[in-house]
C-alpha cells in the first residue's frame, strides 16, 4: 500500500488533532482533581460556617490548611503520574495556593467589606482565576468557570441572610463538584 503526499499529510493532520485532543482532556483531568478537592473544602466550609457560627474561622483555617496541603499532593501525584519528580513544581503549588488566598485576604481586610461580601468573594475570585486559566486551556474550564461565577454572583442577591452560607455550600461547591464530573467526562 503507497500513501500519497496529500493522504500522508491528511494522516498527520489527523493524528495532531487526536495528540491536541488527548492532552486537553488529561489536562481536564488533572485540573477535575482539584475541583473535586475544593469543591468539598468549599461545601464543608459554609455548611461548617452555617452550624458553627462561633468557631468558623478556626473551621475555614483547617479547611484552608487541608486544602494547601491536598494542592500540594495532587500537584505531586500528578509529576510522579507523567514521570518526572520536579518539586520545584510542587513547590510552586503550594506557593501558589498561599499567595491566592494571601491577596484575597490582604483585600478583604484593606476594603472592610461586610460579611455577605466577603462571602461571595471567594467563589468569584476563584472562578475568575479559573476562568483565565480556561482563555488558555480550553473552552470547557471556561464555561465551567463561568457557571461557577454565575451561580455565586446570583447568590449575593436571592439568597437572604445566613442562608446566603448555604447557597455557596451547595452553589460554590458544588458547582465545583459537578464542574469536576464534567470535565471528567
Amino acid at each position: 500500500m503507497t500513501v500519497d503526499r496529500e493522504e500522508a499529510g491528511a494522516l498527520l493532520n489527523a493524528v495532531e488533532g487526536i495528540e491536541g485532543r488527548v492532552r486537553q482532556l488529561l489536562l481536564y483531568a488533572h485540573v477535575s482533581d482539584y475541583l473535586f478537592l475544593w469543591g468539598t473544602i468549599w461545601f464543608v466550609g459554609f455548611i461548617g460556617d452555617y452550624l458553627l457560627k462561633d468557631r468558623a474561622a478556626l473551621l475555614w483555617l483547617a479547611l484552608q490548611g487541608i486544602g494547601l496541603i491536598g494542592t500540594v499532593l495532587i500537584v505531586a501525584r500528578h509529576r510522579r503520574n507523567a514521570g518526572t519528580q520536579n518539586w520545584a513544581m510542587v513547590a510552586r503549588a503550594g506557593i501558589s495556593v498561599i499567595a491566592v488566598i494571601g491577596f484575597g485576604t490582604l483585600w478583604l481586610s484593606l476594603f472592610h467589606v461586610g460579611w455577605r461580601e466577603e462571602v461571595t468573594f471567594w467563589p468569584t475570585f476563584l472562578s475568575f482565576l479559573l476562568f483565565l486559566v480556561g482563555l488558555w486551556a480550553g473552552r470547557t474550564l471556561a464555561l465551567a468557570a463561568v457557571a461557577i461565577f454565575a451561580i455565586s454572583l446570583l447568590g449575593y442577591f436571592v439568597a437572604t441572610g445566613p442562608y446566603l452560607l448555604l447557597w455557596m455550600a451547595v452553589a460554590g461547591g458544588g458547582s465545583m463538584l459537578a464542574g469536576g464530573v464534567w470535565l471528567r467526562r
